[in-house]
């Protein structure tokens, strides 16, 4: 369990912006007090009986765990039928696991255990795998399948002809599927764009970019990158270095390797190993040797038919949004028809490390317990936290959910950072979808699995539909 989400469906107030007194004040991550700790993880089996009574049955297990030797504390998780019972010695512990598997009312026990977000993502704490890599093995993935849309019965049956980019179940192709044109402006280094005019003249205009400074952007299975104009033909390099877009098909002059710079911008390799270039207020060209400033573009993102982009600057450093050669959750094509407004009474709990709620681009976001008031030191809905106001931190057991490592708030962010207001990043959902921040994961990244189950009790307990 990384980063748990719950997609929820939850009503109540979600207004205002309450700002938490202690928000600084953070217990230290991942104590020996924690570490010693011992838990385990019970749940009983489901009764006929009536919500009421099925509570009541709970509290009476509970009661009677709580009664056992070498028991410190065992928390009623009323919500799914569970406890999470803490011992004072890991053989108590074990003790109490075998004990329990013998009680016909029990469904499941187990031992706690601890997870980490990092798991998955090697010692380092980083990713291995670039987005280079990605593309290279979908690749090879893709030429070890047939490429012809007559080889797969789906696309054969839409009279789809070429070749196409089968997935891994050889049969939803990228050419079926509803994303849209990858399109891009090249801004040169001094701010003007690329622009191809009717009979193919490459050039330098002024911005804003039009439909002739739009080009459409194909990634190739070698790695490299070909460019379509608003007329339909391929920008193209010669051995001489001359720039043009009048070609029919993206053959090897078509072709450019893309190298990302280190401030952010892209040179263009052409197939003959000479790098684009937009001399200042003179000719495009391909006849550089190195890449120098001249050499250097900006890639800047434009809405094709059937997409909606935000103006958030950072969008396009997230290529699993909106990125090119499909590589992507065809979030451009989703906005065209639902941007979040419309979710206004969906809540989406996020259980993780926490959420920074005061984040430019999540404070408007977050959720509003309608029962707690803010800042007054007392659990007014008595639901055992202390102004809980957007969330509850169950790895240090209080209502501030404030994170201190950043993968929650990064996910939050993936899901509804607001969008399209000129700041930051966007989510999925731009507007409307409200976020509840469950934090069991400290600031090391790591956390107990029944702090997660507390956590999705408490979500449940606050309206969350678990989807």
């Amino acid at each position: 369990i990384g980063g748990m989400l719950i997609a929820a469906s939850a009503t109540g107030r979600a207004d205002g912006r309450p700002v938490h007194p202690d928000a600084g004040a953070r217990v230290p991550a991942v104590g020996d007090q924690k570490r010693s700790d011992h838990r385990v993880i019970v749940r009983y089996a489901s009764s006929s009986v009536g919500e009421s009574v099925a509570g009541a049955e709970l509290q009476k297990h509970v009661v009677r765990l709580q009664a056992l030797p070498n028991v410190i504390r065992a928390q009623p998780l009323s919500q799914l039928r569970m406890a999470v019972v803490s011992l004072d010695s890991a053989d108590a512990g074990e003790q109490l696991v075998e004990d329990l598997q013998r009680d016909a009312s029990v469904e499941l026990a187990v031992p706690d255990t601890w997870v980490s977000a990092f798991d998955l993502l090697g010692s380092s704490g980083k990713g291995s795998s670039s987005t280079a890599e990605l593309h290279r093995a979908l690749q090879a993935v893709e030429q070890a399948l047939p490429a012809q849309c007559s080889a797969h019965p789906a696309c054969r049956m839409r009279g789809l002809v070429g070749d196409c980019c089968p997935t891994g179940d050889g049969m939803i192709l990228s050419c079926c599927s509803p994303h849209s044109l990858d399109l891009i402006s090249l801004q040169t280094h001094h701010g003007t764009y690329i622009s191809v005019g009717p009979g193919g003249f490459v050039s330098q205009v002024a911005g804003p970019p039009r439909d002739q400074e739009k080009f459409e952007i194909f990634m190739n299975r070698d790695g490299t990158f070909s460019f379509r104009s608003h007329f339909g033909k391929y920008l193209t390099a010669t051995e001489e270095g001359v720039v043009r877009a009048d070609s029919e098909q993206a053959q090897d002059w078509e072709k450019f390797r893309k190298l990302e710079n280190e401030d952010g911008t892209i040179s263009l390799e052409s197939f003959f190993g000479k790098y684009l270039a937009a001399e200042h207020g003179g000719p495009v060209l391909a006849n550089r040797v190195n890449a120098s400033l001249w050499e250097h573009f900006s890639m800047q993102q434009q809405a094709g038919p059937g997409q909606r982009l935000p103006d958030d600057p950072a969008l396009p450093k997230l290529w699993g949004m909106h990125g090119l050669g499909g590589f992507d959750i065809d979030a451009a094509e989703g906005w065209k028809v639902w941007t979040g407004e419309v979710g206004k009474g969906i809540t989406v709990a996020v259980i993780d490390t926490g959420i920074d709620y005061t984040h430019e681009d999540l404070s408007e976001q977050m959720w509003v317990n309608p029962l707690e008031i803010p800042g007054n030191g007392i659990d007014d809905d008595e639901n055992g936290y202390v102004d809980d106001i957007h969330g509850a931190d169950f790895a240090n057991d209080d209502g501030d959910p404030m994170d201190d490592q950043m993968h929650g708030t990064h996910c939050a962010g993936t899901i509804a950072g607001i969008g399209n207001n000129d700041i930051g990043v966007s989510g999925v959902a731009w507007r409307g979808v409200r976020l509840m921040a469950l934090k069991f994961l400290t600031a090391s990244g790591s956390g107990r699995t029944s702090d997660a189950i507390r956590a999705i009790d408490y979500a449940v307990a606050h309206g969350a539909k678990i989807a």
